[in-house]
C-alpha cells in the first residue's frame, strides 16, 4: 500500500530530526572519528606515496642538520622557503626513521589541527551538522596538503587556530589562553610561510567591527598580532636573500588579476555549491524567512566580516603582489579555504535552520564525496610525480659507465633517490643559467639547484664542463626540454636509444 506524500514528508522530516538530534548530542564522538579516519588515511598517504620535486628540496635541506645550518643554508639558496618547516622535518628524522613520514608528518598534522578548530570555531556558533559540514568542505577542497611535505599543512592549523584564539579571547574573561592561542599561531604561520602575515587583515577587519561596537580598542587582542610582524622583520636577511629569485621568476608564478579566478575555481567551487544549496533552499520556503527573523545570526557581525575578508584575500594578496613582490601562487593564500569553508556552512545555516532535511542532505552528500575522494586516494599508484615517464625510459638505457644526463630538473631530483643504486650514480644534471634564460625565460631552478647541488652529493654540474669531459654520454629529456635542441644546433649527434619504448632517451656524441 501506497503512503500518502503527507505522510511520506512527515517520515522525512522525522528522519532528518532524528539524525540532526543524533549529532547534536553526540557531536564530539562523530568529530573524533573524522579526525581520526583523516589522520589514519593522511599517514597511510605518508608512507606510501613517493616524494616529489618540492618535498625533497625540504628533505635535503632538513639534512643539514641543525638550526643553524638550516638558516645558513637556505641563506646561501639552498631553498626559498622559510627555515622553520625544515627545522621540524629534521627533528621528526630521527624519530619518525622514514624520509617521506619525517617530511610530511608536520603537514599531516597541522591539517588535522586545522579540522578541530574549525569544528571548534563553528559549533561555538552553529548545530553540530553545520560545524561537521565546515570541517569536510575544508577536507576535501584542499585534502591534497594534508600529504604534502611543505609547510602549507601546517599554515592551515595555525590560520585555523589563530581564528579560535581571536573568536575566544573577544569575549571570555579568561582570556590569556585564548590571546596566547592567538599570538602563536600568528607567529608561527608567519615564519612558516611569509605570505601568512596577510592573516592579519581579515583578524584587523573583524576587530575594527569589535572596536566600533565597544567604542575602544583592545589592546589585548592588538598585543596578540603584532608579534607576527616582529617574526616577519627578523626573517627580513632570508626574504632579501630571496630576492634573486624574483628577477626571472617562473612564469605561473607571476602575480596577474587571472589567477584570482583561478583560485576560487580550484578552490572554492564546493563551498559556492553549498551556498547556492542553501539559497535556493531558502527561496523555496519563503514562509520560512518570516520564521527566522527573530533568530539570532550565525556568526555575530565581527566574525561575519573576518571570516569574508579571509575567504577573499587572495583578491588582496593577488592585487599587493603585482605592485610589490609580483610573485603568486594560488597555495600561497591557502588558509583563505577556511574562511570559505566557514563561510558556506554559515550561509547553509542561516538559510536553512528551519529545514533540517537541507543540512543532513548536504552532510551526507559530504561524507560520501570525502569517502570517495579517501578512497581514491589510498588506490593511488606511488609512482613518482614528475619523473615517471623518464624512469620508465632509462630500463632501456644500455649498461656502461657514461654518464646520464637528465635535462628536466624535477625528474633529476626525484630520480636521484629513488633510482637504483648502480644508476643513481650515472645521473647527472648540466646546469646553464644562460640557456635556462634563453629558452625557459627563467633562472629559478638554476638557482635552486646550483644550492642544492653546493650541499649535497647530487651531480649538479656546469654544462660547459660537463660536455668538455664527457664527448660520449646518455640523454634523458622530456618533450618541453631545451638540451636536445640546444645540443643538435651545437653539433652533436643524438641517436634515439629505442624511439618506440623510450622516445625521450638518446645517445649523445660529439660530432
Amino acid at each position: 500500500m501506497s503512503v500518502p506524500v503527507q505522510q511520506r514528508r512527515s517520515v522525512s522530516f522525522l528522519s532528518a530530526e532524528y539524525v540532526n538530534s543524533a549529532v547534536e548530542l553526540r557531536f564530539w564522538r562523530y568529530a573524533a572519528v573524522l579526525l581520526l579516519v583523516v589522520f589514519a588515511c593522511s599517514m597511510v598517504q605518508d608512507l606510501r606515496l613517493k616524494m616529489w620535486n618540492d618535498e625533497l628540496f625540504t628533505l635535503y635541506v632538513a639534512r643539514q642538520g641543525s638550526p643553524i645550518a638550516i638558516v645558513t643554508a637556505i641563506k646561501d639558496g639552498m631553498d626559498g622557503t622559510p627555515p622553520l618547516y625544515p627545522v621540524i622535518v629534521s627533528a621528526a628524522l630521527p624519530i619518525a626513521r622514514d624520509d617521506a613520514l619525517a617530511v610530511r608528518l608536520p603537514s599531516t598534522l597541522g591539517f588535522v589541527a586545522m579540522l578541530y578548530f574549525i569544528l571548534v570555531f563553528c559549533r561555538r556558533r552553529m548545530p553540530a551538522i553545520y560545524a561537521l559540514i565546515a570541517a569536510l568542505v575544508a577536507a576535501i577542497a584542499c585534502g591534497f596538503y594534508a600529504t604534502e611535505g611543505r609547510c602549507y599543512g601546517l599554515v592551515l592549523g595555525c590560520t585555523a587556530g589563530a581564528l579560535v584564539g581571536w573568536q575566544v579571547a573577544t569575549e571570555s574573561k579568561a582570556r590569556a589562553p585564548a590571546f596566547t592561542l592567538m599570538a602563536v599561531c600568528l607567529m608561527l604561520a608567519t615564519a612558516l610561510h611569509y605570505y601568512s602575515i596577510f592573516l592579519l587583515i581579515p583578524l584587523a577587519a573583524g576587530e575594527a567591527v569589535r572596536w566600533r561596537q565597544r567604542r575602544r580598542p583592545d589592546p589585548v587582542v592588538l598585543g596578540a598580532m603584532l608579534p607576527a610582524l616582529v617574526v616577519l622583520i627578523a626573517h627580513y636577511p632570508l626574504i632579501a636573500v630571496g630576492r634573486k629569485y624574483l628577477v626571472h621568476f617562473w612564469a605561473p608564478g607571476i602575480a596577474s588579476w587571472r589567477q584570482i579566478p583561478g583560485f576560487y575555481f580550484q578552490f572554492a567551487l564546493l563551498p559556492i555549491g553549498i551556498i547556492v544549496v542553501g539559497l535556493i533552499a531558502r527561496a523555496l520556503r519563503p514562509d520560512s524567512v518570516e520564521r527566522e527573523r527573530g533568530k539570532p545570526s550565525a556568526l555575530p557581525p565581527r566574525e561575519w566580516v573576518a571570516i569574508v575578508m579571509l575567504a577573499a584575500m587572495p583578491i588582496l594578496v593577488v592585487a599587493l603582489s603585482k605592485y610589490t613582490t609580483h610573485i603568486f601562487l594560488a597555495r600561497y593564500t591557502l588558509w583563505a579555504e577556511i574562511g570559505l569553508a566557514i563561510l558556506s556552512a554559515s550561509v547553509l545555516y542561516q538559510s536553512t535552520a528551519k529545514q533540517p532535511l537541507v543540512g543532513v542532505a548536504v552532510l551526507g552528500a559530504l561524507m560520501v564525496t570525502f569517502g570517495a575522494y579517501q578512497w581514491r586516494a589510498l588506490r593511488e599508484q606511488p609512482t613518482l610525480r614528475q619523473g615517471e615517464a623518464i624512469r620508465r625510459e632509462l630500463r632501456f638505457v644500455p649498461r656502461g659507465t657514461e654518464p646520464i644526463a637528465i635535462s628536466y630538473n624535477h625528474a633529476f631530483v626525484e630520480l636521484s633517490y629513488y633510482a637504483e643504486p648502480q644508476l643513481r650514480e650515472r645521473l647527472a644534471y648540466p646546469l646553464s643559467r644562460s640557456l635556462e634564460l634563453r629558452y625557459r625565460g627563467t633562472d629559478l631552478d638554476y638557482f635552486l639547484l646550483s644550492g642544492l647541488g653546493a650541499r649535497t652529493q647530487l651531480a649538479v654540474v656546469d654544462l660547459t664542463k660537463f660536455l668538455q669531459a664527457n664527448p660520449r654520454f646518455v640523454l634523458a629529456s622530456t618533450p618541453t626540454d631545451y638540451l636536445p635542441q640546444y645540443l643538435d644546433s651545437a653539433g652533436y649527434r643524438l641517436t634515439p636509444v629505442d624511439p618506440q619504448n623510450a622516445p625521450g632517451l638518446y645517445e649523445v656524441e660529439r660530432r
